[in-house]
């Protein structure tokens, strides 16, 4: 049976493409605000880049290369200068409340 390109009734909206990252994930583009650690952390997904910068993620005390998309997250009160970003693994952001961090973690 061919495909049929008209919107279906009745059915859930479809999401856009690059809109969104999963459950618990904040959407593509500008940072989103989510309660952790008891603070408001701004979050934020950022694309693979060949800038060659690395990270140590505080979930997990891996390394996050800049070929490899991620999360970035700081603290929302006081500490928002650079240096107070951590870069996470998307999948270590999503069981931040499972595992907790490491020596990085501000």
């Amino acid at each position: 049976m061919p495909r049929s390109n008209r919107p279906r009734r009745g059915g859930r909206p479809r999401r856009r493409a690059g809109t969104g990252g999963g459950p618990g994930l904040p959407p593509r583009g500008g940072p989103q605000e989510v309660r952790f650690a008891g603070q408001v952390w701004a979050v934020r997904q950022v694309r693979p880049n060949d800038s060659g910068k690395s990270y140590r993620c505080p979930g997990c005390q891996q390394q996050v290369g800049a070929g490899v998309a991620h999360t970035v997250a700081w603290p929302v009160d006081g500490m928002q200068q650079a240096e107070n970003r951590r870069h996470w693994h998307t999948v270590c952001w999503s069981a931040r409340e499972r595992r907790r961090p490491g020596g990085s973690f501000a």
